[in-house]
């Protein structure tokens, strides 16, 4: 008997013994729902009045909820608004978590049995510390999990500093995470999300933002969104002559204006925008996001990689001591030649085009890049053509070679020297060789890195060259995805200027440095614009980062 007993069999032993009913041991696990329900909350809190907001936002709660909503998401500093300037005039505003307005938002999760996402500033009473915060609210009515602000500009007058890995939090529709506006903005912060297994991406935010941003971060990630943002307007503050510890104000230089480009979106994990809130009106927005038991980032990520984005060489004085090239203004050509039945002379024609133009409009054409598999091979006689072109005319030339295994890239230079990059990144349905060194070149005019397009779609490459300095991202591309254009956009956040020859997609030239008038150009076959080091010297890096998880070996669902 206790043989049999020890075997598992227990359970429905007693269950007979007692005349129980054997139902909960008999009955499979139900499978996860397909879909989810979420809403997002486009909302106008008012400056300072938490109660009047702490009410609204529970009639919002209570729609969505009674429109079927599993996962209700509300804007950054729902409970109080946005415009707060000192420590004084955020302690009006703040409140524990646990405390009233969870309280008030948990009763209404635990009446419909959802989960509930909002933010308020938080004050914490054994620290004497305040946080920009999002509380999440599970089904039974109690405070899942609090997520602190990272990232902020002025919120440093009262917004206290977190260093702590994202947290995560498991429901029956997928693990969730949170950030919270400029958070998502940095892309280690998603990443980091994501590498935790993250499913839906919970993003509270006042700001203005673009489909198209929001369509780059579930791509890399392959994650879905759900941004919850706000409009109106607030105040600005004002700097005081005589002010203690906690008077102290950090003033704005003008009144904010949160209904720029202000929208709230649910976008899925392929990019597909299942609402879109844009307009100056409180409203909630729905979508079915699928429920996903597996997530599968768009290439392979290799943390081996991307050590230095644990080491602070951006320090001031250490990033002085770098040894880049003299700042200077140069024009760059990204040039698809075309298709031709003589490759290598439609390259050297082009070359010679690109030189012309540059001339025409005064200015110095430095490095011309071709797009990946343009070339399949090296031609003795088609190389030495291209490397006279280089040093008649004082141009690098970026060639790359899709017949070689892996597939190269060659940088020729005026000198003769030239310098081989592979690959180091792969789609994960690539059965490729991949190298194990980013390589990086100082030219007279900038630091140099030459990837091709895959490197780039992990954002830890974008975030390894900005650590190593690079002025500009040379790049051969042979790819045809609709997200390129933004996510190259993108990546120029990290303070690196992009040029892109794509064979299959249109050339284009990002400038780093959040420039504008205009900030990038693209066409089909060429683009010619001028770069200035200057404006990439400067480099920022994501404050409070908590990178270990970032560089830990791969496991089964990381990478």
């Amino acid at each position: 008997m206790m043989t049999w007993m020890m075997r598992g069999h227990l359970p429905l032993l007693m269950c007979g013994l007692l005349s129980t009913s054997c139902a909960g041991f008999l009955k499979p696990k139900p499978p996860p729902p397909a879909t989810v329900k979420v809403a997002t909350v486009h909302f106008e809190p008012q400056e300072g009045q938490v109660d009047q907001n702490r009410q609204r936002l529970v009639q919002l709660t209570e729609e969505a909820a009674s429109h079927g909503a599993q996962i209700i998401v509300h804007t950054e500093m729902a409970t109080s608004g946005y415009s707060f300037f000192s420590r004084e005039e955020i302690s009006k505003v703040a409140e524990p978590i646990p405390g009233p307005s969870t309280q008030a938002l948990g009763a209404v999760a635990k009446h419909y049995g959802v989960y509930v996402a909002f933010g308020l500033p938080e004050y914490e009473a054994k620290t004497n510390l305040y946080y920009n915060a999002v509380a999440l609210i599970g089904p039974d009515g109690k405070v899942l999990g609090v997520y602190r602000k990272r990232n902020n500009l002025l919120e440093a007058s009262y917004n206290a500093e977190v260093f702590a890995p994202i947290p995560t939090f498991d429901t029956p529709y997928g693990r969730l995470s949170i950030v919270i506006c400029a958070d998502m903005f940095y892309s280690q912060f998603p990443r980091l999300a994501a590498i935790a297994g993250t499913q839906i991406l919970l993003a509270p935010a006042n700001v203005g933002i673009t489909t198209d941003f929001v369509r780059v971060r579930t791509f890399e990630n392959d994650f879905s969104m759900i941004v919850a943002n706000r409009f109106g307007k607030g105040g600005q503050g004002s700097k005081k002559v005589f002010f203690n510890q906690d008077s102290f104000t950090i003033p704005s230089p003008f009144p904010y204006d949160f209904s720029y480009d202000s929208r709230s979106i649910i976008m899925t994990s392929t990019g597909q925008v299942l609402a879109d809130l844009s307009q100056p009106q409180i409203a909630i927005g729905y979508g079915e996001l699928p429920v996903r038991e597996q997530r599968v980032f768009p290439v392979v990520r290799r943390p081996e990689l991307y050590s230095l984005i644990g080491q602070d060489t951006l320090e001031s004085y250490t990033f002085s001591q770098f040894g880049l090239p003299p700042v200077g203004i140069f024009a760059a050509a990204a040039v698809d030649p075309g298709s031709s039945a003589t490759p290598w002379d439609a390259a050297l024609a082009s070359a010679n085009s690109a030189l012309a133009a540059a001339k025409q409009a005064g200015y110095t054409l430095r490095l011309i890049v071709y797009p990946a598999n343009y070339f399949q091979a090296p031609d003795p006689t088609g190389l030495q053509a291209l490397q006279a072109f280089s040093t008649q005319s004082n141009v690098d030339l970026l060639l790359h070679f899709g017949a070689a295994a892996p597939p190269e890239s060659r940088l020729l230079t005026p000198s003769g020297q030239s310098y081989t990059y592979l690959r180091t990144h792969r789609a994960r349905d690539e059965q490729i060789p991949l190298a194990n060194n980013y390589w990086i070149i100082d030219r007279d005019y900038a630091r140099v890195a030459l990837l091709q397009d895959k490197d780039m779609f992990a954002p830890e490459t974008s975030t390894v060259m900005a650590k190593l300095g690079v002025d500009v991202v040379a790049i051969n591309a042979d790819t045809d995805s609709s997200v390129l254009s933004p996510l190259w956009q993108s990546r120029t956040g990290d303070y690196l200027h992009i040029v892109v020859a794509n064979l299959h997609g249109k050339e284009g030239i990002y400038l780093g440095g959040y420039q504008s008038n205009p900030s990038f150009m693209e066409a089909d076959g060429r683009v010619l614009m001028q770069l200035n080091t200057q404006h990439v010297r400067s480099k920022k890096e994501p404050r409070f980062l908590d990178f270990q998880q970032m560089l830990l070996p791969c496991g089964k669902d990381n990478c």
